[in-house]
């Protein structure tokens, strides 16, 4: 009879232990849906905008290509790449200027993309009639955090924080979707903005945080019952080897 009672201890305790990670699952499906409070077949009008503008500063690495009619005299005014493939590009010293061809020396501290853009082609006129300039920052990034596959990632233009979470491989059963802190650094770095997000309606989608900007870090919390659960069942199944042993023993 004690045997027997032993045993029934055991089965008893087993499924103690699969309470809780039973209740995890059943939480973790839950709470990974996302949008699950939009509405089906809507349409969501009067989204947030990309309102931010690339400024350079000294420290960017800029990519500038120009393109023209003349694609023989073009190739004087593009870098050639470098043995990896890779196009070298223009360092902003710390004045905030580069160096450009035919054109020597140019302020671009504080600038945009899209200014320096006009300035280029406006400056580059006499030289290459109908001339065409691309002008990009290679070297913004952002960085992932939390629960996802931790990186820092390349920003590229219109970056989303969805595209940012796909990247690093989705946010999955461990991270929690309805608390994503991005950290984004205000006036030049001296300041910083913590903003808490969820993917779990269409707010996402009205925020100013939906797109990324240079040095955001975003960092996903886990979900703080893991490491409570993963304790509970080490102990229960830790106390049903003992009791098998025992079992073992006295039989």
């Amino acid at each position: 009879m004690r045997l027997i009672s032993l045993w029934r201890l055991c089965v008893y305790l087993l499924a103690i232990a699969a309470v809780p990670v039973l209740l995890s699952s059943c939480n973790t499906t839950r709470r990974t849906v996302y949008f699950k409070n939009l509405e089906k077949d809507t349409t969501l009008k009067n989204l947030v905008s990309r309102s931010y503008q690339e400024i350079i500063r000294p420290g960017d690495f800029l990519t500038i290509t120009v393109s023209s009619l003349s694609p023989e005299n073009t190739a004087l005014y593009n870098a050639a790449p470098n043995a990896l493939g890779e196009l070298k590009g223009y360092q902003v010293n710390e004045a905030g200027n580069i160096e450009f061809f035919k054109l020597g020396s140019i302020k671009v501290d504080g600038l945009s993309t899209q200014a320096l853009k006009d300035k280029l082609q406006k400056d580059l006129e006499p030289y290459l009639a109908q001339n065409v300039v691309v002008v990009s920052i290679s070297n913004r990034h952002i960085t992932m955090m939390g629960s996802v596959s931790p990186k820092v990632m390349p920003l590229t233009p219109n970056m989303t924080l969805l595209d940012a979470l796909a990247e690093s491989g989705d946010i999955g059963e461990k991270g929690r979707s309805d608390n994503i802190l991005v950290i984004r650094e205000k006036d030049s770095g001296s300041e910083r903005e913590f903003k808490r997000l969820k993917l779990s309606d269409e707010s996402i989608f009205y925020s100013p945080y939906f797109y990324l900007q240079p040095n955001d870090i975003v960092y996903v919390e886990p979900r703080k019952p893991t490491a409570q659960i993963i304790q509970i069942t080490s102990f229960v199944m830790s106390t049903v080897s003992f009791i098998l042993l025992l079992f073992s023993r006295f039989r």
